[in-house]
């Protein structure tokens, strides 16, 4: 079985898309050797706020849904060694959270795209995009329109 290539993803930003009157979200990444082609990931309000504030550096007075998880991983001694976005299923991306802890030991846990990239930058951990999923991305260019 052939191994699935990954790229390095950067988020580039949180967009507002209206289509037909109503507001749609998208987290755009932008993956290494992708040249100017990104990859628009649609997501919920909410998911978009706890992404955005992340990018910001926003701390909330309280901890919101996403710190709360980093802060537990960091109590247990578990880190986030990666998060993967790995395939499109029923017009849906599929994410990984690659957990790891102090002996070695490994969990990969399924997740969604946006709580996986918004963990990600909560814990400074690497975002990385399945190669094939490159078919669904955009030009750069198109995020100005």
């Amino acid at each position: 079985m052939m191994e699935e290539e990954y790229s390095r993803a950067d988020v580039v930003g949180v967009y507002r898309v209206s289509v037909a009157g109503e507001d749609l979200y998208a987290v755009v990444l932008s993956c290494e050797g992708w040249e100017s082609t990104v990859l628009p990931i649609f997501i919920g309000q909410f998911e978009a706020v706890a992404i955005q504030s992340a990018l910001e550096g926003v701390r909330m007075r309280r901890p919101m849904t996403h710190d709360l998880i980093a802060n537990i991983l960091d109590a247990v001694g578990v880190s986030v060694e990666k998060v993967t976005i790995d395939a499109l299923v029923d017009n849906l991306f599929t994410a990984t959270i690659v957990l790891k802890d102090g002996g070695g030991r490994r969990w990969h846990i399924d997740a969604r795209p946006s709580d996986s990239i918004a963990i990600a930058l909560r814990t400074s951990s690497p975002i990385y995009v399945a190669d094939r999923l490159r078919e669904y991305g955009i030009p750069a260019e198109d995020l100005a329109s």
